[in-house]
């Protein structure tokens, strides 16, 4: 603890060394510690502007950090898609964290912001598709009904999952294997579908439920005039 001459108590940590200095110059005290006696304003001064560069310079790391992450990061999850997907067409976009499987084919201007391909399995994606952040496609399941043990055995059961061209997924959608989901549909954030879902349909829900249609004309217009975004 630090005292001012007049009786005043006040800490003197790294952390209030600037503040301590500028009520110092204001009210003309002397600071005297019971570690060294007395600290000199110029001691004061020196420890604040040492205090003062090492918050600079955490700051710096962090914004460096930050940029690195906003920058790059896609560009390498953006490299994994396309050494590792089996087919991946013109226009890809990743903004997210995305894995894919040796078994995914990609078509044109797929946008990733957030999905994960689990397991082995086929995954056909059409052209133009988005994804909200944190999506899964599971593309293998634990053989429960004819294995050797329970609650599963260490083989698994495989079936193909197939996405359409124009399908809008929000975040955290998940995908069953075995499901194959219609050209134009839109699945609602926060789903698991488990079945099919049709062309065109707006589909949400545990499991997933059809619970509305796109206006398909209206989608068929600006499919003809190439409006894709």
């Amino acid at each position: 603890m630090t005292h001012l001459e007049d009786g005043i108590h006040y800490s003197t940590s790294d952390k209030r060394a600037g503040l301590l200095l500028v009520y110092s110059m204001i009210k003309g005290f002397k600071f005297t510690s019971p570690f060294d006696n007395r600290i000199s304003m110029s001691d004061l001064l020196r420890k604040g502007i040492r205090k003062f560069r090492e918050v600079g310079l955490m700051l710096t790391v962090v914004a460096a950090v930050k940029w690195f992450k906003n920058t790059y990061e896609p560009l390498l999850y953006e490299k994994n898609v396309r050494q590792t997907a089996q087919q991946v067409g013109s226009d890809l976009a990743v903004n997210g964290e995305v894995s894919v499987n040796q078994n995914t084919v990609l078509g044109d201007n797929v946008n990733f912001n957030g999905l994960k391909i689990r397991g082995d399995g086929s995954v056909t994606i059409g052209d133009n598709f988005h994804s909200g952040p944190e999506c899964m496609i599971l593309t293998r399941n634990h053989n429960y009904d004819d294995g050797d043990a329970v609650p599963y055995d260490d083989t698994y059961v495989r079936a193909p999952v197939t996405i359409g061209d124009n399908v809008w997924f929000g975040a955290r959608v998940t995908i069953i294997p075995g499901v194959t989901i219609g050209e134009g549909a839109i699945i609602q954030a926060a789903s698991t579908v488990t079945d099919d879902i049709p062309q065109g349909a707006i589909a949400g829900g545990h499991p997933a439920q059809v619970f509305s249609q796109r206006d398909m004309e209206h989608y068929e217009t600006l499919k003809s005039k190439e409006k894709f975004h």
